[in-house]
């Protein structure tokens, strides 16, 4: 039975190192670009204390990391879907 199903299917789904390496580029881009903008901007244009920088920077890091583990879902069907 285990064969017929992998006979049936018409190409393998091969996870590759170079797309694993791509899903894991776009996931680090996702959670790290937006924490490091907010840090700047807040930092630099809006002048505040630094300790209202980092507490900024960390809330925004914490809600990228919660839409990154989402992505991460899709991602990594995709990658196994081929």
């Amino acid at each position: 039975m285990l064969v017929e199903m992998m006979m049936s299917s018409d190409k393998p789904n091969k996870i590759t190192a170079t797309r694993v390496f791509a899903a894991s580029t776009v996931l680090a881009l996702v959670i790290s670009i937006p924490a490091i903008a907010v840090t700047l901007v807040t930092h630099y244009v809006v002048k505040t204390n630094l300790i209202v920088t980092m507490v900024a920077g960390l809330i925004t890091l914490f809600i990228a990391m919660g839409f990154g583990y989402k992505l991460s879902k899709r991602l990594s069907t995709k990658v196994q879907e081929g």
